[in-house]
């Protein structure tokens, strides 16, 4: 695509992005976009998975209205299909109706049941998450980064086709490699993996090598098909180690460093998120909000790298993990000159 045809297509929209549920982050990495890897992290308890729900979510749904092709290849190696189906339930009890239904009482556990209303509603919005869910290709069992790779390839491959040109290896020997390819339409395919380090390694791979030859596939597949892929790595503990909590003055934020196990997909990626929980580090306050308000809902999401625009940018987000839903804040200066709006968010 020439300097102008691409310029002409931003004019035309094409690159607008599809929903991700929010709005002022998007002024920096513009909603879910084709060919842009993301990669999220975060220590344990920062809602990581619920957020890649929620934005898995909030994509199919805008991709639905805007009558563009969508595939999503979810590898979900930590979280069941029955518990994602409810806690997708929730979600879409609270965007529908704006009831709070947690997922713990859709699949009654202890002693949470149902109300006959709340039966209603979950019985009603059954066959839109199985809608939902017949686009997306779920593995809960552990694969291999050549399986997931093939797996895509051959996906991607039969909506398209691929472009190759001749060459000579270094024997001589005459070859083809692929050199473009041309999709059927506008599809966008996504490709989720919660997390890196569960996946199943490859023979005599430790889990360092085994990690980066996943992120090595998604560069490739991203740069021949356009893919998006999002992909959960977790934080190592020292984000939390009490030495670090008490530096009160320093920066506490996520940051590159903070990735366990290896660095490289960090470099790979276009786009990393970075969660942290600022009231389990027994944080007073984070980015001005008073979290005796928000306590453990207080999410700080921070974008640590960004190739599409300003990186280094962090924003309050709350949390209500029982509708899978998060909510990015008002400025704090807003609260300080109205208190009043936290009693919204005052847990006991």
């Amino acid at each position: 695509m020439s300097l102008k045809k691409r310029i002409e297509a931003g004019l035309a929209g094409a690159y607008q992005g599809l929903a991700n549920g929010f709005k002022d982050i998007n002024k920096y990495i513009f909603g879910v976009q084709r060919k842009c890897y993301t990669l999220l992290g975060g220590a344990s308890g920062t809602y990581k998975t619920t957020l890649l729900d929620f934005i898995i979510l909030n994509a199919l749904v805008d991709a639905e209205k805007k009558n563009i092709p969508i595939d999503v290849f979810y590898y979900s190696f930590e979280i069941d299909e029955m518990t994602k189906k409810c806690n997708w339930l929730s979600q879409l009890a609270y965007n529908t109706y704006g009831i709070i239904i947690p997922p713990e009482k859709i699949k009654g556990l202890g002693d949470n049941r149902l109300t006959s209303r709340e039966q209603e509603i979950i019985e009603e919005l059954i066959p839109e998450v199985d809608k939902l869910f017949s686009k997306i290709k779920f593995y809960f069992e552990p694969i291999n980064p050549t399986g997931i790779y093939h797996e895509v390839f051959k996906h991607c491959s039969s909506n398209g086709e691929l472009l190759y040109e001749p060459y000579k290896d270094e024997t001589g020997a005459e070859k083809n490699r692929i050199v473009g390819y041309v999709p059927k339409d506008d599809r966008y395919t996504i490709v989720a993996i919660d997390h890196l380090y569960l996946l199943r390694n490859e023979r005599n791979f430790t889990t360092k090598q085994n990690m980066d030859k996943m992120s090595e596939y998604l560069v490739a597949l991203r740069n021949i098909f356009g893919i998006s892929p999002f992909v959960i790595q977790q934080f190592n503990q020292g984000m939390s180690a009490t030495d670090r909590q008490k530096l009160k003055g320093v920066d506490l934020s996520p940051a590159q460093t903070d990735f366990k196990d290896t660095t490289n997909p960090y470099q790979d990626c276009d786009v990393a998120l970075g969660t942290m929980n600022a009231f389990k580090l027994d944080l007073k306050t984070c980015l001005g909000y008073n979290l005796e308000f928000f306590r453990d809902r207080f999410i700080m999401l921070k974008i640590i790298k960004n190739r599409l625009s300003r990186d280094n940018v962090a924003k309050g987000i709350y949390c209500h993990p029982e509708s899978g839903r998060f909510e990015e804040l008002l400025k704090p200066e807003e609260f300080k000159a109205n208190p009043k709006l936290y009693e919204k968010y005052l847990r006991n």
